[in-house]
């Protein structure tokens, strides 16, 4: 009997960490921004430290339906901010470095479920060493094995109303680490290639890694984005933070549709 009392606590335990059940609510009053990277099958384990980047097509299914039934109302990035009232239920999508998984299996859900995205592209994503593994700081071969979109791809998306693509630098780099003559050049010219390309306005930017210091903020906002969005956990209260500065909440790709939810109604990664 008591065996059995201590393996019920350390699961309620262990569910308590893991889940966060017991954190307030934050109002739907504040849009959701989430952060995805790859909607793809996963890796085996033992070849894979990114599948938490990965989730799976059926699971970002499960999503969409969720937030569809519980009467979300999507948005891209740059449309979001330009609302002066934001309805409550907003979220916005968001999908970093530029996945062709992102065309291949998103895309078909977003039109099918009727959600917007914004999907932020790294311009050199085809060089073989774009993708830095963070905490080792060297390249990720794991990464840079993935398969990217191409213009082409991107341009069907665009036309199809329900994307925004906004721009993650040229080499997906750590603004911080880079002089000011370094930084202009990322943010600019990434900018300006986008929309000579794609022959749009590049209203959005996303840091990589989420790093960035006061300088890169600046300077995106001097270049003529409208939105900058970070890695940090929370929900885009307008009083707190600024267009430069919006957090995103992250899905990971090892969490199911319970998480989510969770999520979702608590404003927060965990």
């Amino acid at each position: 009997m008591i065996y059995a009392v201590i393996i019920l606590v350390a699961i309620f335990i262990f569910f308590s960490l893991r889940f966060s059940w017991w954190r307030k609510n934050i109002s739907y009053v504040y849009p959701r921004v989430l952060m995805y990277h790859m909607i793809s099958q996963h890796l085996p384990k033992n070849q894979s430290k990114f599948n938490r980047l990965r989730v799976r097509p059926k699971d970002f299914e499960k999503q969409l339906i969720w937030l569809k039934q519980n009467g979300f109302k999507s948005f891209t990035l740059s449309e979001l901010v330009r609302l002066e009232n934001i309805p409550e239920k907003s979220v916005v999508l968001t999908f970093d470095d530029g996945y062709e998984d992102n065309f291949r299996n998103a895309f078909p859900l977003l039109q099918k479920y009727g959600f917007k995205a914004t999907i932020y592209i790294v311009l050199n994503r085809f060089e073989n060493n774009w993708a830095t593994d963070k905490d080792l700081d060297k390249a990720s071969s794991e990464l840079n094995r993935e398969k990217m979109l191409i213009n082409e791809q991107i341009k069907t998306m665009l036309e199809s109303g329900l994307i925004e693509i906004g721009s993650h630098t040229l080499d997906h780099v750590n603004l911080p680490k880079l002089n000011k003559e370094e930084k202009e050049k990322q943010l600019i010219e990434s900018k300006k290639q986008i929309e000579e390309i794609f022959d749009i306005k590049c209203d959005s930017f996303a840091y990589p890694f989420g790093f960035y210091d006061k300088n890169s903020v600046a300077i995106v906002e001097n270049a003529a984005y409208t939105n900058a969005t970070t890695t940090v956990n929370g929900v885009f209260d307008k009083n707190k933070y600024s267009n430069f500065e919006i957090p995103r909440i992250m899905v990971s790709g090892r969490q199911g549709l319970y998480a989510f939810i969770l999520k979702m109604k608590k404003g927060r990664n965990r």
